[in-house]
């Protein structure tokens, strides 16, 4: 049997993060993958330079075209950058029934390039997360969403309430920019109850598309036909192995290795 998953994302050309980085998940899980473009940006290791929106006529016919022909299993969505793209994605969404999905909240950059327009955040909240079957933002991300201000474990329990309130049938809180020690807690609010995941804290700068590589590990578990918790789970455990095994690829902040598990 094959399984298929749709990254629905902005391209990342220096090829650590964005549908570069979830095609290569998606190999990795043995998960046939297929993409919709929202933004082509140009950057590398250094960062983000800018970016340029595809037009959301052409990112809803994306998905048409793959939707009416191919049957996908999952979605990963991540970066929109516009409101007409983030209209036009959750209209795609009904539109043709496509389950399964893994809203990954892409709004800045680490070097604070905004990647979500700030007119786009009311309709992202009130017409995108209601359709997400999990949600995966970090603490940056879950302040925007929440207007929580987040500091410790009890503060994500807080914002991951907030965002199932707002609609998510799943949150998952990521703990890598919180104060935790020497773990790094990970919060799941999955039928009203919390589940923490706890990794240790991998001493290294090369984190690039950490975010973007943990919802499309997300969406290939799906995809796969997995139970929603163990999903992250085993999501959650192959970022971790793609943390330490992650390698410098330029003179900035370097790329996880999607392949770790395959080697």
């Amino acid at each position: 049997m094959v399984f298929k998953a749709l990254t629905i994302a902005g391209s990342d050309n220096s090829g650590g993060a964005g549908i570069q980085a979830d095609l290569k998940v998606f190999s990795a899980f043995r998960v046939y993958g297929m993409s919709a473009v929202t933004s082509v940006t140009v950057q590398n290791s250094l960062g983000v330079i800018k970016s340029h929106p595809v037009s959301p006529d052409i990112v809803y016919s994306q998905i048409e075209a793959v939707a009416q022909d191919i049957p996908v299993d999952s979605v990963k969505i991540g970066m929109l950058q516009s409101a007409g793209n983030v209209e036009a994605v959750a209209q795609a969404l009904v539109d043709f029934n496509l389950k399964n999905i893994v809203l990954d909240t892409v709004i800045a950059s680490k070097n604070g390039t905004l990647l979500l327009d700030r007119n786009a955040f009311d309709i992202f909240i009130k017409k995108l997360i209601p359709l997400a079957d999990i949600i995966t933002p970090n603490r940056d991300e879950a302040e925007i969403i929440t207007g929580i201000k987040i500091k410790e474990i009890k503060d994500m329990k807080k914002a991951a309430e907030e965002i199932g309130k707002m609609g998510a049938k799943t949150v998952v809180i990521k703990g890598g920019h919180v104060e935790t020690g020497s773990n790094v807690v990970d919060v799941i609010y999955h039928k009203k109850e919390f589940i923490p995941l706890q990794y240790p804290r991998v001493d290294t700068p090369h984190t690039h598309g950490t975010g973007c590589t943990f919802s499309s590990a997300i969406a290939s578990c799906l995809a796969r036909q997995m139970e929603t918790v163990k999903a992250i789970r085993l999501a959650r455990a192959y970022v971790q192995g793609a943390i330490e095994n992650s390698f410098q690829t330029g003179r900035g902040t370097g790329s996880l290795n999607h392949f770790w598990t395959v080697m």
